[in-house]
């Protein structure tokens, strides 16, 4: 009469590869579940057979009778003892899986790879057909991040059929499941039997998204609220964390003053580009901008106009230079820029542009006075002329001061 409950599933569930902190206390909990069951069974069990003998002495039941009391006895108390033991495993549930996504997250290194991981945890606990992430901008449109199992045109349409259940979601902060059968459209493309459930992704300081789960009618865990509520909470707060995480890091890589690298980003990037060309046996190249006479023009017009002319340089620099190239600012009035995968060649070729293009800008003083910003470049390339940072930047920086140099003989003040 007895039907245990499918333990390695739920052995599955709560035991995953990527978590080995908590494999020894959840095999520890499954092993002592199994046994207390077992006693259960025998204690209640042995109590139903024990009582036989009062129906059949004292009740006076026929053997028919006491049959079928048996019979009831035993579906009563099997069904009894699945439903605690269920239950139990459902509040296991809710309080490892939390858990086992806040460890899973929390050792990725990055947002963007915390989102293209999150789907294929939640695919590996909750045993879903496909899911897929989209989060929120500022200006409150959802973008889809990460799918799993799942083309982007279908994720798409989930999108536009189940707005209404999606803004139920973001708006109450509980999981909605999409109803099909109020639109003909999405009756049409979602598979028999399928159930579609929006959970919202929130943090503690926000709404960030909602996470799709898509699987079998038959999926129990997708009927759990609180489940998926609170393994919504444990993304948020995993994902806000990390997000958090970036911006210091991107903040402690940023100039202050011109919003472009600063000088330790700049040579961390550099020894990474130079051990990919020691690699691949590919070039890299280093510009080292200097902007001429920024003490005469603060000495002129002031500081407030020094500091805009090195923003501008800045972003002038950035503007003009390619998508895989680094603008860095090493100090002062010194700029550099990284250019990956390119020869000598190709380094005098982008010097020239960037430095005409820079000079061929115009700054507006706050008198009205257009200005033309003046550098000088210096470039060097390795493995060409160098073959560690410290020569080549020593190499970039004597042609500055060399461009520098002429420059002044040429145009004395």
């Amino acid at each position: 009469m007895s039907t245990d409950i499918d333990l390695p599933r739920y052995r599955d569930d709560l035991l995953t590869d990527t978590s080995p902190s908590g494999e020894a206390p959840i095999a520890d909990f499954l092993k002592d579940v199994r046994r207390v069951k077992r006693l259960t069974q025998i204690g209640v069990y042995s109590g139903i057979l024990a009582s036989l003998p009062v129906y059949y002495f004292v009740v006076a039941f026929s053997p028919l009778q006491q049959l079928v009391v048996l019979v009831v006895g035993l579906v009563i108390a099997t069904a009894a003892i699945e439903g605690a033991f269920f239950e139990m495993f459902k509040l296991r549930k809710r309080s490892a899986y939390p858990g086992v996504v806040s460890l899973q997250l929390g050792s990725l290194t990055t947002f963007d790879a915390a989102c293209q991981s999150m789907t294929a945890i939640m695919d590996k606990l909750l045993h879903l057909k496909s899911s897929f992430l989209a989060l929120q901008s500022e200006g409150g449109f959802l973008s889809l991040v990460a799918l799993a199992n799942l083309s982007r045109a279908d994720a798409d349409r989930y999108l536009r059929l189940g707005a209404a259940s999606i803004q139920q979601a973001l708006s109450s902060g509980e999981p909605v499941a999409l109803h099909h059968s109020d639109d003909l459209l999405a009756e049409a493309i979602m598979v028999p039997g399928q159930k579609v459930v929006f959970v919202p992704v929130q943090s503690y300081r926000r709404m960030m998204g909602v996470m799709a789960l898509l699987a079998d009618g038959s999926n129990i865990d997708l009927r759990d609220r609180e489940l998926l509520s609170s393994l919504g909470i444990a993304l948020g707060v995993s994902l806000e964390s990390l997000r958090q995480r970036d911006e210091l890091r991107t903040m402690a890589a940023i100039d202050e003053l011109t919003q472009v690298y600063n000088r330790r980003y700049f040579f961390d990037q550099l020894d990474r580009e130079i051990a990919a060309a020691n690699r691949y046996g590919t070039s890299v190249s280093v510009l080292v901008f200097d902007l001429d006479d920024l003490k005469k023009l603060n000495d002129s017009f002031g500081h407030s106009l020094g500091d805009e002319a090195l923003r501008s340089l800045a972003q002038r620099l950035v503007r003009y230079s390619r998508a895989s190239d680094v603008v860095a600012r090493l100090g002062g009035d010194e700029f550099a820029v990284i250019l990956p995968r390119t020869d000598s060649d190709g380094a005098a070729e982008i010097a020239g542009r960037l430095q005409s293009c820079v000079e061929s800008d115009v700054l507006t003083a706050e008198n009205g006075r257009e200005l033309r910003l003046a550098v000088s470049c210096g470039r060097a390339s390795f493995p060409e002329d160098a073959d560690d940072v410290g020569v080549l930047l020593r190499k970039a920086d004597g042609q500055m001061y060399a461009a520098k140099a002429a420059r002044a003989r040429k145009h004395p003040k």
